[in-house]
């Protein structure tokens, strides 16, 4: 199982998988899902445009952070 956290702005993804130590930039969300392959794709929001696409893609559970004084925790 693989977690990606990921935060979407400036027409820009920007995803840190569990394992990594850096965040890495991606031009689009579909090309992220496809270089990382992630099982649990972790953010605080999802752009409107891109619920679509997430609703296609198998293999993959979405999550959303409500309270985000969690994540510092």
């Amino acid at each position: 199982m693989s977690r990606v956290f990921v935060d979407f702005g400036r027409n820009r993804v920007y995803a840190l998988p569990e394992d990594g130590e850096e965040v890495v930039i991606f031009n689009d969300f579909l090309e992220m899902f496809e270089k990382l392959r992630p099982t649990i794709v972790v953010a605080d929001s999802y752009p409107r445009k891109l619920q679509p696409s997430i609703t296609r893609l198998d293999g993959a559970t979405f999550l959303r952070l409500r309270d985000l004084k969690k994540l510092s925790e």
